[in-house]
C-alpha cells in the first residue's frame, strides 16, 4: 500500500472527526502536534471552554496478510483477487491499545487530563470493518468507540416505505419526503470503561445500531 495515500487518507479522516465534533459546538484543539517529542492522543475536546473529551483517530486500511496470495486485503490492494476474509479483531485491539499508550504518556505530561474518557474514532476499509463483532466490554482506559454514519435517519424512514414506494423512489430520485442527508457520531461504550462518555456527548451520538447487534 502506498504510504502517501494511507497518510492522506488518514488526515482526512482526523479532519472528519474534527469537523464533526465542531459540529456539535464542540471546540477542538490539537494535541498530537509536530513540535511534540512524546505521544499525544489527536485532540483535545472542549464545550464552553471546559475539557471534556481525549480523541485520538485511527485509520484501519487492512483486513490482514494472506500468505497464499502476497496481498494485503484491502480496496487499497491493486492485486486485489476473490478470497473469504477470516474475522481478525487483533487491527481494532492493537488502535485500542496505542491510543491508550498515547493516552498515558499526555496523563504523565499532563495530569489535568487524568479524569477525561477517551474515545477512540476509528475508520475501517470495508474488508477491515469487523466492529460489529468487537466486544462492548475492552479495554477499561478507552470509554468507548466512534465511527461516523452517513444517512442514518434517511435510511430508517426508506426502509419503513412500502415497496411500491421505494421503487418509485429509486426510479425517479424524488426524495424529498425523506430526511436531508446526515453525518452522525456513532458510539460504541465500553461496559467496563473506568471513565464514562460525558451524558451530553451521548445523547448526540447513535448508540442502538451498535447495542442491537450484541
Amino acid at each position: 500500500m502506498n504510504d502517501e495515500i494511507v497518510n492522506r487518507i488518514a488526515a482526512a479522516n482526523e479532519l472528519a472527526v474534527k469537523k464533526q465534533f465542531e459540529k456539535l459546538k464542540y471546540s477542538v484543539d490539537r494535541l498530537d502536534r509536530k513540535k511534540e517529542k512524546r505521544a499525544r492522543p489527536d485532540f483535545l475536546v472542549s464545550r464552553s471552554g471546559r475539557p471534556q473529551i481525549l480523541c485520538e483517530v485511527k485509520t484501519i486500511l487492512s483486513a490482514g496478510y494472506l500468505h497464499n496470495k502476497g496481498v494485503h486485503v484491502s480496496t487499497l490492494d491493486e492485486n486485489l483477487g476473490k478470497f473469504e476474509i477470516p474475522i481478525d479483531l487483533k487491527n481494532i485491539d492493537d488502535c485500542l491499545s496505542d491510543a491508550v499508550h498515547q493516552r498515558a504518556i499526555l496523563v504523565e505530561d499532563c495530569p489535568q487530563f487524568k479524569r477525561l474518557p477517551l474515545l477512540v474514532a476509528l475508520f475501517f476499509d470495508p474488508f477491515a470493518d469487523f466492529l460489529h463483532c468487537y466486544p462492548r466490554v475492552f479495554n477499561e482506559d478507552v470509554s468507548g468507540i466512534l465511527t461516523i454514519e452517513t444517512d442514518v435517519a434517511r435510511t430508517k424512514a426508506f426502509a419503513k416505505l412500502s415497496r411500491n414506494e421505494q421503487e418509485r423512489l429509486l426510479r425517479t430520485g424524488q426524495a424529498a419526503s425523506l430526511p436531508p442527508h446526515s453525518k452522525d457520531f456513532a458510539l460504541v461504550r465500553n461496559k467496563a470503561a473506568r471513565r464514562k462518555v460525558p451524558k451530553d456527548f451521548q445523547i448526540q451520538c447513535i448508540t442502538e445500531r451498535y447495542d442491537e447487534s450484541l
